[in-house]
C-alpha cells in the first residue's frame, strides 16, 4: 500500500518509456510461478510477445535477458550529433528530435495513465481477495467449530446408546423415557443435525478441502499480482532512471546545440561582413565610371568651402579691425577720463577762487553802510523816507549775502556730485560698474539735475524780487540827491552838517556801485551755471547714446560668436567630408588602380590647381585665425610646413619645399630663426599684451576671456 501511494503522489514526475500497457498473455504466463517455482526464460520470451517492442526491450533490458540494449541508449545513441554534417541537417535533426520528444511524451503520459489505472485495479482487486480470504476463513473456523461440537455430541450420545443397551429390562422403560427426553432435548438444542452421519461429515470435509484450494489460489493469485506489481515497480525504476539519463543526454545536447548555434551565428556573422566587404568591393568597382562624378561633387565642394573660408577670412579681418577699434575707442575713453578729471581739478580750483572771492566780497561789500544821522534831521520829514530805505537796504544786504552763499555751496555740491556721477558712468562705459550702479549713476544724475533746475528757478525769483528793491531803493536815492542839491544854495548854515552827510552819501553811491557790478557778475554766474545745465543735458543724452552703442556692440558680438560656432561646425564636417572622400579614393585606388589612374590622368590639369588653391586657402585660414594679421608669405611659410606633415602622413605624395631660414612678423617686422619662436611671438594677447602661448587652443581660450572682460 505506501508503494501504490508512492506511485500516486509522483504520477506527475513519472516519465515512463512504453508503448501501451502489459497484455494479458503475461498474466497467464506468470501462473508458473505457483508454489515458488521460477519461470523459464523461454516462458518469459512467450508472456513478453503481446508487450510491444520498446517495454519488452527495457523489461529484458531490466532483468538482463538476452544481450539486447536498453531503448534509452538506443535513442541516445539515434540522437548523437556527428561533427559531419551542416548547420541546417542540425537544425532539422533538432526540430526532429524535439517532436519526437513531445510524441513521447504523449506517449509516456498515456502509458502512465493506463499503468496507474492497471495499479489501481490491482490493489482493488488484491484487497477485494484479503476481504474474500479473511471471510472464507471466518467461515471455515466457523465450520470447524462445528463439527468439533458435532463430534463430541456424537461421541456423548454413542456413549448414551451403549449405556442404554446393557441395562435391566426393569429399568428400562425409565432409560428409554430419559433417551427419548435426551433425544427430544436434543434435537430441541440442535435442530438441523439431529443425528450426524459420515456423509454429512465427509460432505464438511469435501467443503473444507474446497475452500482450502480457493484460499490457495487466492494465495498464489495475491502471489502473482505482487509479482506483476513489483515487476512494475522494477520497470518504473528502470524508466526513471533511464528518463534521469536521458534528460542528462538532452541537456548536454542542448548545450552543445547552443555552442554550435553560437558558433554557426558568429560564423553567419563573418560571412555577412565578408559578404557586405564584397558588396562594397564591388559597388565600388561598378561604380569606378562614377567615382569620376564623385571626384568632380568633391571639388566643387572643396570651391565651396575654399568660399566659405575666404568669407570667414574676411570676417575674421574684419572682427579684428572691430577689436582694434575697441582697443582705440578704450584709449580714447581713458584719455577723456583724464580730461575729465583736469576739468574736475579745474572747476574745483575754480569753486575754491569763487568760494575766497565770495568771502572777500562778504568782508568788504555785503557789509551795511551805518549812518549816523541826527535827531535833527530824523525829526524832518524829508529824511524819514531816507532812513527806512537805509534799513531796509541794510536787511536785504544781509539776506543777499546769506542767499549768495547757500547758492555758491550748493552750486559747488552739485557741481561735484554730478562730476562723480559723470566718472561712474564712464567707468559703467569701460565696464568698470555693473549696470544696476549704472542705472542708480543715472537716476541720481537726473534728481541732482530736477533739483539743481528747480533750485535756480527759485534763486532766479529770489534775486529778481531783490533786484526790484534796490531798483526802488535807487529811485528814492536819486530823489534825494536832487532834492540835496537843490537845498544846498538855500541852506548855506548847514554846511558842515551837509559836508558830512554828502560825505557819507557819497561812500554810499560808491557803495552802491559796487554792489550793482557784483550783482552783475552774479548774473555772468547763473547764466554760466545754465549753461553748465545744458552741457550735462548732453552729457546725459550722449551717456544715453554710449549706452545703447555698447547693448548694439554687445548683441553683434554674440551674435559674432554664434556665427563663428556655426562656421567652426561647418568646417569640421567639411573636413570629415573630406576625409572621407578621400578614404573612398583610396580604397578606389587600391581595389581598381588602371580605373582610378585613367581618371587621374583625365582629371590632373583642371584638379590641380583648385586642389592647391584650396590648400593655400585652407592653411592661410588657419594661420589668420590663429594669428593676428597674418600676411600671404608667413601663410605661404605655415602651408610649406602644414604640406610637409601631410606628406610626412599620406607617404610623401605631394613635393616638399623647405622651409625658409628667417621668418618676419607681418605686424612689427621682427625676424626669427624659427617657425616656433614666431608662433610664440604671435600668440600673444592683443589687449592685455602679457600673456602668450604656443598652443593656439589655450590662446583661444584667454583671448575669449579678455574680450568678454572687456
Amino acid at each position: 500500500m505506501a508503494t501504490n501511494a508512492n506511485l500516486v503522489n509522483n504520477d506527475d514526475d513519472s516519465f515512463i518509456i512504453l508503448g501501451t500497457s502489459p497484455g494479458t498473455s503475461l498474466d497467464l504466463r506468470c501462473n508458473g510461478v505457483e508454489n515458488g517455482e521460477a519461470l523459464d526464460k523461454e516462458q518469459i520470451e512467450d508472456a513478453l510477445k503481446d508487450i510491444p517492442p520498446e517495454a519488452s526491450m527495457a523489461f529484458k533490458a531490466y532483468f538482463h535477458i538476452g544481450d539486447t540494449p536498453s531503448p534509452g541508449s538506443m535513442m541516445i545513441a539515434s540522437t548523437i550529433v556527428t561533427e559531419d554534417r551542416s548547420t541546417e541537417e542540425l537544425q532539422k535533426r533538432f526540430g526532429e528530435l524535439l517532436d519526437e520528444n513531445l510524441v513521447l511524451k504523449e506517449t509516456l503520459k498515456q502509458n502512465n495513465e493506463s499503468l496507474k489505472e492497471q495499479l489501481d485495479l490491482i490493489s482493488s482487486c488484491q484487497d477485494d481477495m484479503l476481504n474474500t480470504h479473511k471471510i472464507h476463513r471466518e467461515k471455515f473456523d466457523e465450520t470447524k467449530n462445528l463439527v468439533k461440537k458435532l463430534r463430541e455430541e456424537n461421541k456423548m450420545l454413542k456413549a448414551d446408546a451403549m449405556r442404554l443397551s446393557g441395562g435391566t429390562g426393569g429399568g428400562g422403560s425409565q432409560p428409554r423415557s430419559l433417551r427419548s427426553e435426551g433425544r427430544s432435548g436434543a434435537s430441541s438444542g440442535v435442530e438441523f443435525v439431529t443425528s450426524p452421519d459420515d456423509d454429512t461429515i465427509d460432505k464438511l470435509t469435501a467443503q473444507l478441502e474446497l475452500v482450502e484450494k480457493q484460499r490457495r489460489q487466492v494465495i498464489v493469485e495475491n502471489e502473482k499480482l505482487t509479482w506483476q506489481k513489483e515487476s512494475l515497480e522494477h520497470i518504473v525504476d528502470a524508466t526513471s532512471k533511464e528518463r534521469d539519463e536521458i534528460k542528462e543526454k538532452l541537456k548536454n545536447i542542448e548545450l552543445q546545440l547552443s555552442t554550435t548555434e553560437s558558433d554557426h551565428s558568429e560564423e553567419i556573422k563573418k560571412l555577412h561582413f565578408i559578404i557586405q566587404d564584397l558588396q562594397r568591393q564591388l559597388k565600388s568597382v561598378t561604380e569606378a565610371k562614377a567615382s569620376s562624378d564623385d571626384i568632380s561633387a568633391r571639388d566643387k565642394m572643396i570651391q565651396q568651402l575654399e568660399g566659405k573660408i575666404s568669407s570667414l577670412q574676411n570676417e575674421l579681418k574684419v572682427s579684428q579691425i572691430k577689436i582694434l577699434d575697441l582697443e582705440n575707442i578704450k584709449l580714447e575713453f581713458t584719455q577723456h577720463k583724464s580730461a575729465v578729471s583736469e576739468t574736475v581739478r579745474m572747476y574745483k580750483e575754480q569753486i575754491q577762487e569763487l568760494s575766497t572771492r565770495l568771502k572777500e566780497a562778504q568782508t568788504t561789500m555785503f557789509q551795511p553802510v551805518r549812518l549816523s544821522v541826527s535827531s535833527e534831521s530824523d525829526s524832518l520829514s524829508e529824511f524819514a523816507s531816507f532812513t527806512t530805505n537805509v534799513k531796509l537796504y541794510d536787511r536785504t544786504l544781509k539776506h543777499l549775502a546769506d542767499f549768495v552763499n547757500a547758492l555758491t555751496t550748493g552750486l559747488s555740491d552739485s557741481l561735484v556730485q554730478t562730476l562723480g556721477t559723470v566718472a561712474s558712468l564712464y567707468d559703467y562705459k569701460l565696464e568698470r560698474a555693473s549696470v544696476d550702479r549704472f542705472k542708480s549713476g543715472l537716476a541720481e544724475v537726473k534728481q541732482q539735475l530736477e533739483r539743481q533746475h528747480s533750485y535756480t528757478l527759485n534763486n532766479i525769483g529770489k534775486l529778481r524780487g531783490m533786484l526790484s528793491i534796490f531798483e526802488g531803493i535807487f529811485k528814492d536815492y536819486n530823489e534825494l540827491l536832487k532834492k540835496t542839491l537843490t537845498k544846498t544854495e538855500n541852506q548855506s548854515a548847514s554846511t558842515n552838517s551837509a559836508g558830512s552827510s554828502s560825505g557819507s552819501v557819497e561812500a554810499l553811491t560808491s557803495a552802491l556801485v559796487a554792489r550793482g557790478r557784483e550783482l552783475q557778475q552774479l548774473q555772468t554766474e547763473v547764466q554760466q551755471l545754465r549753461a553748465r545745465h545744458d552741457d550735462a543735458e548732453l552729457l546725459r543724452a550722449q551717456l544715453l547714446q554710449y549706452k545703447s552703442d555698447f547693448e548694439a556692440e554687445r548683441e553683434a558680438r554674440a551674435k559674432m560668436a554664434s556665427e563663428k560656432d556655426d562656421i567652426v561646425t561647418d568646417l569640421r564636417t567639411s573636413q570629415k567630408r573630406n576625409q572621407e572622400l578621400e578614404k573612398q579614393l583610396d580604397e578606389v585606388r587600391k581595389l581598381s588602380p588602371g580605373i582610378f589612374r585613367t581618371v587621374t590622368s583625365k582629371k590632373t590639369t583642371p584638379s590641380s590647381s583648385p586642389t592647391a588653391a584650396g590648400t593655400t586657402r585652407t592653411t592661410t585660414g588657419n594661420v589668420v585665425r590663429k594669428k593676428k594679421k597674418l600676411s600671404t608669405e608667413t601663410g605661404a611659410g605655415a602651408e610649406a610646413g602644414a604640406v610637409s606633415g601631410a606628406g610626412a602622413s599620406n607617404g610623401a605624395e605631394t613635393p616638399v619645399t623647405p622651409p625658409p631660414q628667417r621668418y618676419t612678423c607681418p605686424v612689427c617686422d621682427q625676424t626669427f630663426k624659427t617657425l616656433i619662436f614666431l608662433q610664440q611671438h604671435m600668440y600673444t594677447c592683443p589687449k592685455c599684451m602679457t600673456f602668450s602661448s604656443d598652443q593656439y587652443k589655450v590662446m583661444e581660450d584667454h583671448f575669449d576671456f579678455c574680450l568678454d572682460d572687456f
